[in-house]
């Protein structure tokens, strides 16, 4: 029986759903997992990739307000549509949830518990910004008003996106409310705390021994770690939530007002990687099957989040994850890519500069788009889609490059030979070899630490190697008698591509499986499980093409560039 070699968890950011994601979402938080998860099931290991969608952020909330409807049904609605757009772009779960379910509820509520009886909860009384006029308390994104470090305008309660800062509502400079702008009071609550304090040595200890960590990310947090964690509030004055669980709570720890409180979402929904997997172990019917990631000495837990989301995943989650259980596997590594910027602006839905999903998927196919984003990935600093370059690098690389050096190499064997071709072992040039297995090589150790644009370049640099292979020996020029020569070259390049097939299909699954195709393979022949072959293996001795090739890939019209630009701004919303 054949057995994985590593378990690998892999934990995506849990997007909002009040909209739809849009591609900054896409490049920031869900294709680089997606490609890490291709990767490791290639290389034979047993992947468990979880998200889902968070149906308790405020952004819900405000926008069913608006359209006067209750938040399950914004929720719900968004939910489906981002599953289903997700599921067109390629991205493949093992379980997307959400954080509405029981199973949710239930362990969000046995973390806090455990929290309790660690004594790592605080109860304080807080003043709070209140609405005289929705008499409420308003948390968060209710609230916006001036950032006291950057002094951008536009700071929401809980976070200022300009700058980054985590914020509490009384920071803001003039705090008005999103719903009806009108100036809030200040007025006295009782909410639960969690004590991170208490939490930061074990903390600033594991950030340390994340060598594996981008080093602008561990730097972020350490810098947190260095101005001092304080507690922090994780229960909020709403009724839309997950809600406590006041009939375990003794009444001496409980809150005033305990039944008009919910879990702040900062603190619930990253426990969603947890609630998540253990659905999936019950759906299995192994209700245990989550705890050989969580547990197991072989599991290996990773998260993939954007800029905004690091706090949460390099301080409060591995701090939750210490409070509830020191013996559980803490994070091996929290992949933090920065913002996708669009025509060097900060993409915003409200200011209605992004590109609408629905029209990027009606134009362009989807292997273009995500080649484009993970050779523009923004892993170090903040990098710009441009329309102008995203055709110039589908037609000069994708096409000039990759299509065409598949298409000259099969049509001329289809021209030379016919459409059944077989190989001679001795012929494989050991030069042609040496650089395959040091594609397999290099870009593996470059997937393994989240460095997908590099990894995606040594597989373009193979491409370019076959090239000037084809150009070197000029098999066009080939006596046609002399069909071991013209054989011997085909071969090696036939080689390079059925490479290809592999290496690119973390990055371009539908283009991998079209290429599949090409060779006369079944489709994803390569995902065996517990089998690596994530390695340089010969081809077949014999390949039968297709009666009928079309190139690979498709050359787009320059004038795109125009018509693209002049749509942005538009605000085309779903």
């Amino acid at each position: 029986m054949l057995n994985p070699r590593r378990k690998i968890f892999i934990g995506v950011a849990w997007p909002y759903v009040n909209d739809l994601f849009h591609i900054g979402n896409l490049a920031g938080a869900y294709l680089p997992p997606d490609i890490f998860a291709r990767f490791h099931k290639l290389s034979g290991n047993e992947v468990l990739m979880v998200s889902g969608s968070d149906f308790h952020g405020t952004p819900i909330t405000i926008r069913a307000s608006q359209e006067r409807v209750k938040p399950e049904a914004i929720a719900m609605k968004f939910h489906k549509l981002n599953q289903e757009y997700l599921k067109k772009f390629r991205i493949e779960y093992t379980i997307y949830t959400s954080t509405h379910t029981n199973i949710h509820k239930k362990t969000v509520q046995d973390m806090f518990l455990r929290l309790m009886k660690g004594g790592y909860i605080k109860i304080l009384k807080t003043k709070q910004l209140y609405s005289e006029k929705s008499q409420k308390f308003l948390q968060d994104r209710y609230i916006k008003g001036g950032c006291p470090y950057c002094y951008s305008e536009e700071a929401r309660g809980d976070q200022c996106e300009a700058c980054g800062r985590v914020l509490e509502p009384l920071e803001l400079i003039n705090p008005i409310s999103k719903i009806d702008k009108s100036s809030l009071t200040i007025k006295p609550t009782e909410n639960y705390f969690f004590d991170l304090e208490k939490l930061q040595k074990p903390i600033e200890k594991w950030l340390i021994s994340r060598k594996e960590m981008r080093e602008w990310v561990k730097k972020e947090a350490l810098g947190w770690i260095k101005e001092g964690l304080t507690e922090r509030a994780i229960t909020r004055d709403m009724d839309y939530g997950v809600p406590l669980p006041t009939k375990y709570i003794s009444r001496d720890q409980k809150i005033e007002n305990i039944k008009n409180k919910v879990f702040y979402v900062w603190f619930e929904a990253v426990i969603g990687y947890l609630s998540a997997a253990i659905e999936y172990s019950q759906r299995i019917k192994l209700p245990d099957y989550w705890k050989e990631f969580f547990y197991s000495p072989d599991g290996e837990t990773f998260y993939f989040v954007g800029q905004d989301n690091l706090v949460f995943h390099t301080i409060n989650w591995p701090a939750q994850l210490i409070a509830y259980d020191k013996k559980i596997n803490l994070p091996k590594n929290v992949f933090v890519n920065k913002f996708l910027l669009l025509e060097g602006r900060k993409m915003s839905k409200s200011r209605h500069w992004y590109i609408n999903t629905q029209h990027l998927l009606e134009n362009y196919p989807v292997d273009s788009i995500r080649f484009y984003l993970a050779f523009n990935m923004p892993e170090q600093k903040e990098l710009d889609f441009r329309w102008n370059d995203f055709i110039e690098t589908n037609n000069n690389i994708l096409v000039a490059t990759i299509g065409n050096f598949i298409h000259r190499v099969i049509t001329f064997t289809v021209k030379s030979f016919g459409f059944n071709l077989r190989f001679t072992k001795s012929a494989f040039d050991k030069e042609v070899i040496k650089n395959i297995e040091g594609t397999f090589r290099d870009s593996s150790s470059c997937l393994e630490q989240g460095r997908f644009k590099e990894a995606l370049k040594k597989i373009i640099d193979l491409v370019s190697f076959g090239n000037q292979y084809v150009d070197k020996y000029k098999i066009w020029e080939i006596n046609a008698q002399n069909k071991e020569k013209i054989k011997a070259v085909i071969q090696n390049n036939i080689a390079i591509i059925d490479a290809l097939r592999i290496l690119l299909y973390p990055f371009m699954p539908d283009s991998a499986e079209s290429l599949n195709t090409l060779l006369g393979y079944p489709r994803s022949t390569p995902l065996i499980k517990g089998v690596n072959n994530w390695k340089f293996k010969l081809p077949r001795e014999e390949i039968k093409f297709p009666q009928k090739m079309g190139p690979l890939f498709r050359k787009f019209d320059k004038k795109r560039v125009a018509v693209e630009s002049e749509i942005l701004g538009r605000g085309n919303t779903i």
